[in-house]
C-alpha cells in the first residue's frame, strides 16, 4: 500500500542513520509488566503524598507538563522541580521529563520573563503582526538563531536545576503546518525551518548532556493524507511520542496500523517510543459533554475499555517502547487511576507480531494478545506468575 511506503522511507532513513547519531540516553525499561509512562500536568499544586507514592511506584518515566504547580509555586519549574525530587526521593530509578514547547510560548514559566525581552523572538507575517496559535499564545520565530540557543538553556536549567532526567519538546509537527508557511515562513522555507528545529534538538542535546533524554512530539499518522510525520527528526533525539494513538484524526484501522509499524520500527532501531492511548475516539478532555460526567464513572468506563488500545500497543511494542493511558493532560484526566492490566505479569516477547488482513497476534511469556483493527476488538489473554513481587517497580 502506499502509505507502507511512505512509513518504509521516513523510517529507514531512521534505521540508516541512528548508528550515526549519538548514543540514545534511555529510561529503565522491564518486560516484566506494561512498561509505562504518565505524562500529565497538576496546575493548582504539588501531588499529595498519595500521588506521589502512586507515581513512582507506577513508572519509571514521567513527564510534568507545563503550568506544574504553578497555582502554588508560581511558575512551572519550581512546580516540577519540587515535585521531581519528591518522586526520585521514593524512587532512585525514575526519569523525569520537564515539559518544554517547541513551537508556544506557554507564559507559564519563569523563563518567559527573558522571552518578553526580545520582540525579534516572536513568529510574524509579513507584514510584522505576531501570528498567533490560538487568540494570545505566541509561537516562536524558530529562524532566529539567538531565540535558539536560549530556548536549548532553559532545556540545559531544566536538567542541572530543576531536577529533570530531559525534556519533552512538544508541538513539532505545528512547525511546518501549511497554513504557518503561508502566513509566516513563506512558501519554499520548510525545509530552513526543519533544519532550524534539528538545530534546537542538537543545542539541547549538548547544554543538558549524554545522559540527559529528550523525547519529541512526535510521530503523527493522518486519516487525512494517509501519511506518517514527524520521522525527520528521530535521528537526533532519543525517542518520540505518538500522541494521537486511535483517536482523534488517527482512529481508523489504516491509521492504527501506520502506527503499529512506526511503533515497531521505530523501536528496532534503537528509539524510545511514548504511546498515547485513549480509551475510545470520543473519550477525551475536549469532550465537555463527557466531561460533566462524575469522575468515579469516567475511571469506570477507562477500565472497562483499556483492552482494545493496550492490545494494539502490545502487538506493535519493542523494548523501550512505553504505553501511557488517559483522557487528556492534566491530573484529573486518569493519570492517577489504578488499571488492573498495567500491573499484571507480562514477560518478553516471544517474537514480532503476526498479522493477517487486519488481525494481529502476538505472544508473550505470561500474556496471549488477539487484535482485529477492523472490528476493534481486542483479548488478551492474561497467565498469572505466582512469584510476582508485590510492587510492580523495585
Amino acid at each position: 500500500m502506499k502509505w507502507t511506503l511512505v512509513i518504509c522511507v521516513l523510517l529507514t532513513g531512521l534505521c540508516n542513520t541512528a548508528c550515526t547519531a549519538e548514543k540514545t540516553a534511555l529510561a529503565p525499561f522491564s518486560w516484566d509488566t506494561v512498561p509505562v509512562y504518565i505524562h500529565f500536568g497538576k496546575s493548582s499544586g504539588p501531588l499529595t503524598d498519595d500521588e506521589v507514592k502512586f507515581v513512582a511506584r507506577t513508572s519509571n518515566f514521567v513527564c510534568f507538563e507545563k503550568g506544574h504547580g504553578k497555582g502554588r509555586f508560581g511558575s512551572t519549574e519550581k512546580g516540577i522541580a519540587h515535585d521531581a525530587k519528591r518522586l526520585k526521593a521514593l524512587n532512585g530509578k525514575i526519569k523525569v521529563l520537564f515539559y518544554w514547547n517547541g513551537f508556544l510560548n506557554y507564559q507559564l514559566y519563569d523563563a518567559c520573563k527573558e522571552f518578553k525581552k526580545h520582540p525579534d523572538w516572536i513568529f510574524r507575517d509579513a507584514q510584522g503582526k505576531p501570528l498567533y496559535k490560538t487568540r494570545t499564545l505566541e509561537q516562536y520565530n524558530l529562524l532566529n538563531a539567538e531565540f535558539r540557543q536560549w530556548w536549548a538553556s532553559i532545556a540545559a536549567k531544566a536538567v542541572k536545576e530543576y531536577a529533570c532526567d530531559g525534556i519533552f519538546m512538544d508541538a513539532l509537527l505545528q512547525t511546518t503546518n501549511p497554513k504557518w508557511v503561508r502566513m509566516g515562513w513563506g512558501r519554499g522555507k520548510e525545509s530552513k525551518v526543519t533544519r532550524a528545529v534539528v538545530d534546537m534538538i542538537r543545542q539541547a542535546k549538548k547544554k543538558m548532556g549524554n545522559d540527559a533524554i529528550l523525547l519529541y512530539n512526535g510521530l503523527r499518522s493522518s486519516d487525512r493524507n494517509r501519511t506518517m510525520k514527524g520521522a525527520q527528526f528521530l535521528a537526533h533525539a532519543d525517542g518520540a511520542a505518538i500522541e494521537h494513538f486511535g483517536a482523534f484524526q488517527s482512529r481508523t484501522k489504516e491509521s492504527i496500523a501506520r502506527d503499529i509499524e512506526a511503533i515497531s520500527k521505530t523501536g528496532k532501531a534503537g528509539k524510545i517510543v511514548v504511546v498515547k492511548a485513549w480509551p475510545d475516539p470520543q473519550f477525551n478532555w475536549t469532550n465537555k459533554t463527557k466531561m460533566k460526567l462524575p469522575a468515579a464513572k469516567l475511571a469506570k468506563e477507562a477500565r472497562e475499555k483499556i483492552t482494545f488500545p493496550l492490545a494494539c500497543f502490545l502487538v506493535a511494542a519493542q523494548e523501550n517502547s512505553y504505553f501511557c493511558y488517559s483522557w487528556g493532560y492534566r491530573e484529573q484526566h486518569g493519570g492517577l487511576i489504578e488499571y488492573p492490566e498495567l500491573n499484571k505479569p507480562l514477560g518478553k516477547p516471544k517474537g514480532d507480531a503476526t498479522k493477517k488482513q487486519w488481525v494481529y497476534t502476538r505472544s508473550f511469556e505470561h500474556a496471549d494478545v488477539w487484535v482485529d483493527l477492523a472490528g476493534r476488538k481486542a483479548r488478551i489473554n492474561w497467565k498469572p506468575k505466582p512469584d510476582l513481587p508485590p510492587h510492580r517497580r523495585d
